[in-house]
């Protein structure tokens, strides 16, 4: 597991924001992709289209796409190879139970998601502070917005 780092000036920017969900998060998706960050959003969306039925972009630029019984908060940036987005799934509500909606998740998310791996995407996981890919880590050194 390789823990994400960010340069200084990416403070208060969504690479940031991203660093943190990282950290707070029990499982994210990394996806790493050769294009720019607009090809590498409308390939999640092809694969995941429950993403895009119901979702904001804040003003920071992270999206939150509301999926049935549960909520994906994920986001995007650029690196000098490509793009690299993370998505972590999330209860609806406090204290809500997994088993609700987990089996949702991986049907309508996590499976499209990986499928994206036979378009030429890295798809890793992580969470708790790191993530599995180690070039995607790399690359997330050096994002930007």
């Amino acid at each position: 597991m390789f823990k994400l780092a960010m340069r200084e000036d990416a403070r208060g920017t969504r690479i940031e924001s991203l660093c943190e969900l990282v950290d707070a998060a029990g499982l994210v998706i990394t996806v790493h992709g050769s294009g720019d960050l607009n090809e590498t959003r409308r390939a999640i969306f092809e694969a995941a289209p429950r993403l895009s039925e119901e979702h904001e972009v804040r003003a920071n630029g992270m999206i939150l796409s509301r999926v049935g019984s549960y909520r994906i908060f994920w986001g995007i940036v650029s690196h000098p190879g490509g793009s690299l987005a993370i998505l972590t799934p999330l209860s609806i509500y406090e204290g809500q139970d997994r088993s609700e909606w987990i089996s949702h998740f991986m049907r309508e998310v996590l499976d499209p998601v990986n499928s994206l791996s036979s378009r030429g995407y890295r798809i890793g996981g992580g969470g708790d502070g790191s993530v599995t890919d180690f070039e995607f880590a790399q690359a997330f050194a050096h994002a930007y917005v």
